[in-house]
């Protein structure tokens, strides 16, 4: 495995990455959903001032989706539907998802057309019928009101069921007196009942959902923009960052946390002109060029003490390059294998599979203390201290901004038991990554709370394996 740092990697020729709307391509994006819908979805496109080419495919029923997309499948760049049916529909025309996207529904549309339906019946959460895709869904917003429904009669559906069935279930409730009126997710079904004299009404798409979808597709074409293109992928992963907040009080310590954490990588992204995604809980990727990739790579080992200095938790960042982004994308997940294997270090993995290690001691100095140094993390090791609880403590230190602490300071702020964190700090003392300085000048009530300091912290120098 070769050694190097940014000065000495070779330079190779590269496409600029510009996100400017004078320079990006003009994609072609074609939208499918009923008339109203598509004209909806253009109509806000046109507010983001998107600069993208769209097509209308309006249909009448969801189930022409599949010859929309076959007969015009090769005029577009990419689709963008309604809904989920019409996008599963799709799906098994062209076999893959790569290029399409549809807009996801949320409780919004349920609770708009619930009021809608109290306003014109006067009867609120009882005799209704409703059509969803889950009755998960139906469920989860119920939920979200707590209040008790009375008589709702719901019908779940799939790409297979047609629109005739849906029909026929709400009018039949209707006929019979069961229900006042009926709430649908089908623009075909809505008019079909309400030629019958249904009160009908649509769960419809919010204008959040739509901008929302289209913000995806930004970034989505983005990403097409960088295919063919030498690109690199920076891929970072905080291990066990689920695990790390467990109780309910700390789930906004996460949510919290999780806004930290994204604000560090959007600054790097920036730094490197490129584009940042979330690839699931404590897994994100950058998108950049070979280029910007190879001039910010001190930049990029701060971001990764950063993260571990806000998070407490290990992290690791593997760097893939490639012609294309699917196989610099595979290069990046070999290579943060590699890294979470060598405590945190930058790997980079190019196109042609050579392993390259960053050297940090050869990167230009930083003032940011580091705990990606295999040498720190092996004498925590040898004198048996649990480094994830290390981590925790120096960064709760440093980011508090405070020289010393109590036992109480340390299991108050992170939620641990009191007990189980004397014991650790005893560790770290008797270990020399702690010392006590004294004890607590004035003292609220009891005896004098010990008062220490973390003494021989992680440093940018290789450990001699002395003790």
């Amino acid at each position: 495995m070769k050694t190097m740092h940014k000065d000495s990697l070779e330079s190779f020729s590269y496409v600029k990455i510009m996100l400017l709307k004078e320079c990006f391509p003009m994609f072609r994006v074609g939208v499918v959903g009923p008339q109203s819908t598509v004209e909806r979805i253009i109509d806000i496109a046109e507010e983001l001032k998107l600069d993208v080419i769209f097509l209308m495919y309006p249909y009448k029923e969801v189930r022409e989706t599949k010859d929309i997309v076959k007969y015009n499948d090769n005029k577009v760049d990419f689709w963008i539907f309604s809904g989920r049916i019409s996008y599963n529909l799709a799906c098994q025309v062209t076999g893959s998802t790569e290029k399409q996207i549809y807009i996801e529904h949320t409780e919004a549309g349920i609770f708009k057309g619930l009021l809608e339906f109290s306003h014109k019946t006067g009867s609120f959460l009882d005799c209704l019928s409703i059509d969803e895709i889950s009755k998960s869904h139906w469920e989860n917003a119920l939920y979200q009101l707590n209040i008790k429904p009375g008589a709702i009669h719901v019908k779940t559906f799939s790409e297979r069921t047609s629109t005739n069935e849906l029909t026929d279930f709400h009018f039949h409730l209707w006929n019979e007196k069961e229900t006042k009126g009926a709430i649908t997710s089908f623009e075909e079904v809505y008019i079909q009942l309400k030629e019958r004299g249904v009160p009908a009404f649509r769960i419809s798409t919010s204008d959040i959902e739509i901008r929302h979808t289209l913000n995806i597709l930004s970034e989505k074409l983005k990403t097409f923009y960088f295919m063919g293109s030498q690109v690199a992928v920076h891929l970072f992963e905080i291990d066990f960052l689920k695990n790390h907040f467990k109780s309910s009080k700390q789930t906004y310590q996460l949510q919290h946390l999780e806004l930290k954490i994204k604000e560090i990588l959007i600054n790097l992204s920036e730094c490197l002109n490129g584009s940042l995604f979330e690839k699931g809980l404590g897994r994100y990727l950058i998108f950049s060029s070979r280029a910007d990739s190879e001039r910010e790579l001190q930049r990029i080992e701060e971001t990764v003490n950063k993260l571990i200095l806000e998070s407490g938790l290990k992290v690791g960042i593997g760097i893939g390059l490639g012609e294309t982004i699917f196989s610099a994308e595979s290069n990046a997940n070999q290579a943060l294998k590699q890294s979470k294997e060598k405590y945190g270090s930058i790997i980079i993995i190019q196109e042609n599979g050579e392993v390259i290690e960053v050297d940090s001691n050869k990167l230009e100095s930083v003032e940011t203390l580091q705990f990606n140094d295999e040498n720190f993390i092996t004498r925590l090791k040898k004198e048996k201290i649990n480094i994830k609880n290390y981590i925790e403590i120096y960064s709760l230190t440093r980011n508090a901004g405070i020289r010393s602490f109590t036992v109480k300071d340390i299991s108050i702020q992170l939620s641990k038991d009191e007990r189980n964190t004397r014991r650790f700090i005893e560790d770290l003392c008797n270990a020399g990554f702690a010392e006590c300085i004294g004890v607590e000048e004035y003292p609220t009530k009891g005896r004098p709370r010990r008062v220490y300091k973390l003494t021989n912290s992680p440093k940018k120098v290789v450990y001699d394996g002395k003790d």
